[in-house]
C-alpha cells in the first residue's frame, strides 16, 4: 500500500523570527487582517507584532474576536471583517483556534459560501488566500498542518476540513512570543503536542517520515514539558518546535481514538482540546498496548523510560505509565468530572466518538462500548 508525506510550509525558527514578518508579508499581498484572540491581546503579542510591522506601508486591520472551540459564527465574523477591509493576506496569532479561523477565512474569501459547505477531505478547489501563522502555545501545530477544525453548534459536531491547499504559507516560531506562558497552558497544549506525536506514531497511516519526526517530537516532550510548565523559557521554546514537528508528524499519519473522545467532549461542552487530549491520551494508551507492544516500547524509551532486559510487552506498559506520570507533574485535568462532563452523558458522547473521523487511524478496533469504557475510566 501506498504511503504520503506532506511537505510543511516554510518554518522561521529563533528569538528574531518575528522581525522576518515585515519581509515576508509583501510578497504576499498588501491588505493585512490579523486574526486573534482577546487573551492575546491582553498580552501585549497583538501590539508586539504590530510593532514589527510600523513604518511599512501595509494597511492592516484587526480581527480579535477568537474564542475556544471556535465555531462557524466565529468563521463568519471573521470572513465578515476580511470582507470590510479587503485583506489580501492573513495573519493568525494565537493557539490553534485563531489558525483554524484564520484557515477558515482563507477558504472562503476565495471560494464563498460557509465554512460548513468544505466540511471533509479537498471539498474546495481554489487556492485559499495566503496565511502567515504566528503560534503563542505549545500544542495544536495547526501552524503547519493542512486542516482546520470548527464546531457546528448545531450538530455539536467538530468539523474537520482537509486540503493539502490549506497550508500557511509561514510559521514563524519564536522564542519571545510563548516566554511567559502560563504553566496551566503550556502544560494542555504540550500534552496535546505529546497527544498528536503519540496517536501519529501508532497509528494506521504511520510512515518511516512521520515516525522519525513523531519520535523526535515525543522525546523533545518528554525532556522539556514539566520544566515547560513551570516557567522554564527555553523549555518553553523547545516545546514550541516540538510541537510543530508534531503537527508534521501526524497530519498525514492521522490520528486515532483520544482525537475522537477529545473532540465530542470539546463540541458537547466546551471543554478545551489540549486539556481534553490530555485527559484521555493515557486511557487510550492503555487500550491501545496489545495492539503495537514494539511502538509503544519504543515511545517509553522516547519519554526517558529505562527499558533494558524488559520485552516489548513489559516496556510498553512504561509509556503509558510516563504519560500518567507527566499528567500528574503537571496538573492536567485527570477526570471528567474536572471539566464537567457528567457520567449521564457517556451514552451520547459515545455513539457521537464512534462517527469521528479520527478514529479509523486507532491501531487497535474500537467498538462502541470500548468506548464507553474509555469515557468510565476517565470519570
Amino acid at each position: 500500500m501506498s504511503q504520503r508525506f506532506s511537505s510543511p510550509p516554510r518554518l522561521i525558527l529563533g528569538e528574531d523570527a518575528l522581525e522576518q514578518l515585515a519581509a515576508e508579508l509583501p510578497t504576499l499581498g498588501s491588505k493585512v487582517l490579523v486574526i486573534t484572540d482577546p487573551g492575546i491581546v491582553a498580552a501585549g503579542i497583538l501590539d508586539r507584532v504590530l510593532a514589527v510591522l510600523k513604518g511599512s506601508r501595509l494597511e492592516i486591520a484587526t480581527f480579535a474576536e477568537v474564542v475556544g472551540n471556535p465555531d462557524i459564527a466565529t468563521v463568519d465574523a471573521a470572513e465578515r471583517a476580511r470582507a470590510d477591509s479587503g485583506a489580501d493576506v492573513l495573519i493568525a496569532i494565537g493557539g490553534g483556534s485563531s489558525m483554524d479561523v484564520a484557515k477558515s477565512v482563507a477558504i472562503l474569501a476565495t471560494n464563498g459560501g460557509g465554512i460548513a459547505d468544505y466540511e471533509g477531505v479537498d471539498k474546495f478547489s481554489v487556492a485559499p488566500l495566503p496565511v502567515i501563522a504566528i503560534p503563542t502555545t505549545v500544542g495544536s501545530g495547526s501552524e503547519v498542518t493542512k486542516g482546520a477544525v470548527i464546531t457546528n453548534p448545531e450538530t455539536h459536531v467538530k468539523m474537520v476540513i482537509v486540503s493539502d491547499l490549506m497550508f500557511v504559507r509561514i510559521a514563524l516560531l519564536d522564542k519571545r512570543v510563548v516566554a511567559g506562558l502560563p504553566g496551566r497552558i503550556a502544560a494542555t497544549t504540550g500534552m496535546d503536542a505529546l497527544t498528536h506525536a503519540i496517536e501519529a506514531y501508532v497509528s494506521k497511516g504511520a510512515n518511516p517520515v512521520t515516525d522519525a519526526i513523531n519520535i523526535g517530537a515525543i522525546e523533545l516532550i518528554g525532556a522539556n514539558l514539566v520544566k515547560a510548565s513551570q516557567g522554564d523559557e527555553d523549555a518553553l521554546y523547545n516545546m514550541l518546535v516540538a510541537s510543530s514537528m508534531a503537527g508534521i508528524g501526524f497530519h498525514d499519519a492521522g490520528l486515532g481514538a483520544v482525537h475522537a473522545l477529545a473532540n465530542t467532549i470539546g463540541a458537547q461542552f466546551g471543554v478545551h482540546h489540549g486539556t481534553a487530549n490530555a485527559l484521555f491520551l493515557p486511557y487510550v494508551m492503555d487500550f491501545n498496548l496489545p495492539s503495537s507492544p514494539a511502538r509503544f516500547a519504543r515511545i517509553a524509551r522516547a519519554l526517558g523510560e529505562d527499558t533494558a532486559g524488559l520485552s516489548d510487552d513489559q516496556a510498553a506498559l512504561r509509556a503509558a505509565a510516563a504519560v500518567h506520570r507527566l499528567a500528574a507533574e503537571t496538573g492536567v485535568p485527570r477526570k471528567l468530572s474536572e471539566v464537567g462532563v457528567p457520567e449521564e452523558a457517556i451514552d451520547e458522547l459515545a455513539a457521537a466518538a464512534l462517527v469521528q473521523a479520527d478514529l479509523p487511524g486507532n491501531p487497535r478496533e474500537t467498538s462502541l462500548e470500548d468506548i464507553k469504557d474509555l469515557y468510565r475510566k476517565a470519570l
